[in-house]
């Protein structure tokens, strides 16, 4: 006889009702919302994703089969267990899809051979006076016949002794099983072969790993994306500071009008000439409108590594204004000033010209774009306090899958490297990461795996229709759904600490061989095979058709987590 599978549901929408599969034909199911699923739920169900779940039959032995977990929003249940991965399923299981989702029992027809068939009732008539008891194996309770009915004393009775009955059998039944336990697991002790320890050149023993499959399953509702918009601070005046500009067209002496740099644009910002440097002019005037304003718009990703809310990302993406700037204009103008202050010179510059520059170390301010006389100069050094300062206009976080931005703070920021550490409050206990320090022992070839949210992905996006009677506007969102990348460590770079530190690029980093991620995938998490974070992602870098990334070791951000003493 042909085995069929056998799908009962038993939730209220389709309750009793059996949908069957041929074995030999099916050797996977679906299930979720999808109309090309096998088995297909209510569109209209939002417990259940588009493709939830899977039921698969073992390649080896047909008669047995796993269920896993398609990365669905609200997880898939086994005998009210949650899974992270295939498990195995038996006949007779109950899967749940979501906590409080649709329900089925899975069964095969004819059941696997050897597997012990449920108790059957008996079908002997009973009493209408007496309710049916369970009765222990092989006990018989004798019954008066029915001439007149049973009193209600006897059948207290009854009902008493027939509860002790089955109590000293349960008893009995679990003694037994207990003793035929512990002795098959001395026997297995005793008789089990010594176990071979594979180990690498470092003599360690090598994991056993997960699959990155198991890893972003594992991870994914861990990791979040973060949108930001941000501008630089005058901190004495709380203004906001714009990069001066001054106008392309210039009047010759013969009263013709010609361009600085043709093409260039109406306006050009203005860099001023510092030895062998050139420093942006910044004023705290918008020059009616005119002036560009220090600050920009990103995304980025980062990842839960406290119950509470803690969140870390790059510290380019949470506080921008401690990174390189990128200026938008297509050119400038380079200006010399003499000793007295006054303008000796204005040449202009492409962009391949412009500095590289870090807004929260700008070094000079004025109060008019046109008047020079009232520019000042922020010191080199600053040990105590701030005059320039960036602001997040906005910081929102948005986990996968899920369409509600939530505000963010900043927690902390590296003073030496690129992490910082966002928070987030929501009553609900989130689920972090783990952590993995291992940059002592991490070795060139070791397991990279990425999760995060890179613009060049397709975006997912979202048609959120209002049900506020006084906010009436549909708006679309990016709906984030996490993309995972699959690499090793291609190199340990280490910087060296103290006043003769070596210049290395990006300090202390590791370069990943990862190259199918770019922008909107910094801060996100860089796992090992055992599914711990034991990096940052922070940038990538390119020559030619070659792209390289990295990632910084986590314990920059397990750095940010404490509170540590500086080493003298």
């Amino acid at each position: 006889m042909d085995t069929r599978i056998l799908i009962k549901n038993l939730s209220a929408a389709k309750a009793g009702q059996i949908e069957e599969f041929a074995a030999a034909t099916y050797r996977e199911i679906s299930i979720g919302r999808d109309p090309s699923c096998d088995v297909k739920f209510d569109p209209d169900n939002d417990l259940v994703s588009r493709r939830h779940a899977k039921i698969t039959q073992s390649p080896s032995n047909p008669a047995e089969y796993t269920i896993a977990d398609l990365g669905s929003r609200n997880g898939t249940f086994v005998n009210k267990q949650r899974i992270f991965g295939p498990v195995a399923l038996s006949s007779g299981d109950t899967v749940q899809l979501g906590a409080g989702g649709p329900e089925f029992v899975f069964s095969l027809d004819p059941p696997p051979a050897g597997m012990v068939k449920p108790t059957r009732l008996a079908d002997a008539p009973i009493s209408a006076t007496m309710a049916p008891t369970k009765e222990a194996p092989g006990s018989a309770m004798p019954m008066a016949p029915a001439s007149g009915g049973v009193g209600k004393a006897t059948v207290e009775r009854m009902i008493h002794d027939t509860k002790k009955q089955s109590q000293k059998t349960l008893y009995i039944v679990v003694g037994g099983l207990l003793v035929v336990i512990l002795a098959l697991g001395a026997f297995f002790v005793l008789t089990r072969p010594t176990p071979k320890i594979i180990v690498s050149d470092g003599g360690a023993k090598l994991p056993s790993g997960l699959t990155p499959a198991q890893v972003a399953l594992a991870n994914t509702d861990s990791v979040v994306m973060i949108e930001c918009g941000w501008k630089l601070i005058d901190t004495l005046t709380g203004k906001g500071l714009t990069h001066v500009v001054i106008p392309n067209q210039v009047k010759e002496k013969d009263g013709k009008v010609s361009e600085r740099v043709p093409g260039a644009g109406a306006y050009l910002p203005v860099f001023l000439v510092m030895g062998d440097r050139l420093e942006p002019l910044l004023s705290t005037d918008d020059g009616g409108g005119k002036n560009q304003v220090i600050g920009g718009l990103h995304s980025g990703t980062g990842f839960v590594v406290s119950n509470d809310g803690f969140i870390l990302t790059n510290r380019h993406v949470g506080a921008a204004w401690h990174s390189t700037y990128s200026f938008p204009a297509r050119a400038g103008v380079a200006v010399t000033l003499d000793a007295a202050g006054s303008v000796k010179a204005v040449t202009p510059i492409g962009s391949n010209q412009f500095p590289s520059w870090i807004p929260s170390q700008g070094k000079f301010v004025t109060s008019s774009s046109v008047d020079l006389e009232t520019m000042r100069q922020i010191p080199n050094v600053m040990p105590k306090g701030k005059l320039l300062e960036g602001r997040n206009d906005y910081l929102d976080v948005t986990f996968a899958k899920n369409r509600i931005r939530i505000p963010a703070k900043l927690a902390r920021i590296s003073d030496r490297i690129d992490v910082t550490m966002i928070k987030i409050d929501i009553p609900q206990a989130l689920k972090k990461v783990e952590l993995n320090d291992n940059y002592d022992t991490i070795k060139v070839g070791d397991a990279a795996i990425s999760l995060g949210y890179p613009a060049v992905s397709p975006p997912v996006l979202g048609v959120v229709a209002s049900r506020d009677p006084l906010n009436q506007s549909t708006s679309v969102k990016e709906i984030p759904d996490p993309t995972l990348a699959v690499g090793n460590i291609a190199r340990v770079i280490r910087g060296s600490a103290g006043l003769t530190e070596a210049t290395v690029f990006g300090g202390d980093i590791y370069q990943l061989t990862i190259n199918s991620t770019g922008h909107g995938n910094s801060g996100g998490p860089v796992f090992d095979d055992q599914g711990k974070v034991i990096g940052i992602f922070t940038l990538g870098w390119s020559e030619g058709t070659t792209a390289v990334t990295a990632a910084i070791p986590i314990r920059y951000g397990l750095e940010l987590m404490g509170v540590t003493r500086a080493v003298k």
